[in-house]
């Protein structure tokens, strides 16, 4: 389906720890169990993509999976979160039917009925409706769809079930001195946290606008200026980037950042500057906050004009704001 695939570096030091102390075998047995984690993740991917969803990838991980999207549509949601636990539930129903005709040993484990039981587990822990459990989402959905409950109340009850999910979880792994179950009950607590607090926060900045923060105080340099003529605008405006102009048009931005890779003062604005980074006057918080993974300010800019820039202090002083705002 044009999905990559990659495996995290733990995921290859424990195939050497599996290799180590089981051998060939043991190795050959928990690949098969990922790769049943695989079409679990691929189910999910298929349906989203029905929906138009973008599928970056598919990461492996010792705990699982994790299929890596852009945002889920609220329609969508259900189908692709059921799809996974389903694909899981039927690979482990075929693979304990064929158990019972014949099976092969492999790390003394009969390997369809030791991996058909282990699909069937997965397809049911996934239901659970918990965060950041696939019955989560599912749960969610349907709260959302067959009650007049809002989609934020929802998620914060998912949530919170999550979360006393992962303390009984918890409790029940320390009880028994099992450390696997104490680490999936960590990673339980906190993705079912995350899960509602990345809503909140998505909804807050999605009626936060450029406009209203940008800062209009606006200094620009020339293409023609040189490293020195910028290093002396720094002390004096005590801004750390400008918007790069030339015959009246924005064609770059220079920062430290630039600055720092060339030791020649006389080298020119243009032959250093980075390609600037614009955005419309009416473009959201969590749009601007996605455009400035790879640059430290962005240009609002409407017909041309430049209106206002919007720099990482601004965007972390308007979070500061919305916190305590939210939280009041």
């Amino acid at each position: 389906m044009g999905i990559p695939i990659e495996l995290h570096i733990t995921f290859i030091l424990l195939l050497i720890v599996v290799f180590y102390f089981w051998g060939i075998e043991g190795l050959i047995l928990y690949m098969f169990l990922f790769t049943s984690v695989v079409l679990h993740e691929l189910g999910h991917s298929y349906v989203a993509k029905k929906y138009g969803v973008k599928i970056e990838k598919i990461l492996l991980l010792p705990i699982g999976g994790m299929a890596m999207m852009s945002e889920i549509s609220k329609e969508g949601e259900f189908k692709i979160a059921i799809a996974g636990p389903l694909v899981s539930l039927a690979l482990g129903t075929v693979l304990l039917g064929i158990s019972t005709v014949t099976d092969y040993t492999l790390a003394e484990y009969p390997l369809f009925q030791t991996v058909g039981g282990l699909n069937i587990l997965l397809g049911i822990f996934n239901l659970l409706p918990a965060f950041p459990m696939d019955g989560g989402r599912v749960f969610r959905a349907l709260l959302s769809k067959l009650t007049s409950m809002s989609y934020i109340k929802a998620t914060k009850l998912a949530s919170t079930v999550g979360q006393y999910f992962a303390l009984a979880l918890l409790i029940f792994g320390l009880i028994n001195f099992n450390v696997i179950l104490v680490l999936i009950a960590i990673f339980i607590y906190f993705g079912a946290s995350q899960e509602y607090r990345a809503l909140v926060a998505d909804t807050l900045f999605q009626d936060v606008p450029a406009k209203d923060i940008m800062s209009k105080n606006i200094v620009y340099v020339n293409s023609e200026d040189t490293v020195d003529d910028v290093l002396n605008l720094m002390l004096e405006n005590r801004f750390l980037g400008y918007p790069v102009l030339e015959n009246g048009n924005i064609i770059g931005t220079i920062t430290m950042n630039e600055i720092s890779s060339t030791t020649a003062k006389t080298a020119k604005v243009k032959e250093i500057m980075s390609p600037p980074v614009m955005v419309s006057p009416e473009a959201a918080l969590n749009e601007l906050i996605k455009g400035m993974a790879n640059t430290d300010r962005v240009y609002v800019v409407d017909n041309g004009n430049i209106l206002g820039i919007i720099s990482k202090t601004d965007i972390v002083r308007t979070l500061s704001i919305l916190g305590i705002k939210n939280n009041r």
